[in-house]
């Protein structure tokens, strides 16, 4: 078996991998349009009461729910780029440092290159959605935000010896006084009622978003879907390269 052989089974197997990393996620993506459609969108005014219930013993928590209304804080953040007053926010830097020592053929010419990223996500310990019911208590830790992009923008910077230093910067917050879906688990907090994720399935989908309901299934949808047909691609070129290599 010569090395081009050798080589494209290698190229088969990593598609193949591919194939089917694509084919986890998309499945996961639509695991969420699931979760969405089985839970019921209820105002706070009726989550209170289902909550007084469950305490009660009249009915369950730790439920699924959806509900839909205006972010409010009493100790918002502010995101580190835009300043923007936010419940949670998702900033990404992306830094390359190139630094050239003498001249392109001479003897002593050296060229370096540095990169580093720097991705980092914060959010309150508690926020609340108010509709014309009412008020109810979010705890958001371990949700998957959907936020929006305050902050897209490239910078370009030349140093001392002709060094060229890059950057690259993102910025996604969730506003205070924005519109918000949130699909949790409805839980109590000493007496109080609180959207959360699942208690013991820590797994199962608890998603906070700027978009609502439909909005957030037709991007959910549109990815998985991108994914599919992504693994469809790698899955063919994987096989290609296989009856490739039966040849060579």
């Amino acid at each position: 078996m010569n090395i081009l052989t050798v080589g494209l089974i290698v190229a088969g197997v990593v598609l193949l991998i591919i194939a089917l990393v694509a084919i986890a996620v998309a499945w996961h993506r639509e695991g969420s349009l699931l979760a969405m459609r089985d839970a019921p969108t209820l105002s706070a005014g009726e989550l209170a009461v289902r909550h007084r219930d469950g305490l009660a013993g009249f009915g369950p928590l730790g439920e699924a729910v959806e509900v839909v209304g205006t972010i409010e804080c009493d100790n918002p953040l502010a995101a580190p780029f835009s300043e923007t007053v936010c419940v949670a926010y998702h900033y990404r830097v992306n830094e390359s440092t190139e630094q050239r020592i003498g001249r392109p053929g001479q003897r002593h010419h050296q060229e370096f290159s540095f990169s580093g990223l720097d991705d980092y996500e914060r959010h309150v310990p508690r926020f609340y959605v108010r509709d014309a019911s009412g008020r109810i208590a979010i705890d958001p830790k371990g949700a998957t935000f959907d936020m929006i992009e305050t902050v897209a923008r490239y910078e370009s910077f030349t140093g001392l010896a002709g060094s060229q230093r890059k950057v690259w910067r993102e910025e996604y917050v969730l506003p205070v006084g924005n519109r918000v879906y949130v699909l949790g688990y409805l839980l109590s907090d000493r007496e109080e009622a609180i959207i959360g994720r699942h208690p013991i399935e820590r797994e199962r989908r608890f998603l906070i978003s700027h978009r609502d309901e439909e909005a957030l299934s037709a991007h959910v949808r549109t990815q998985a879907y991108l994914l599919y047909a992504g693994a469809l691609v790698a899955l063919g070129g994987a096989v290609a390269t296989w009856i490739a290599a039966v040849f060579v």
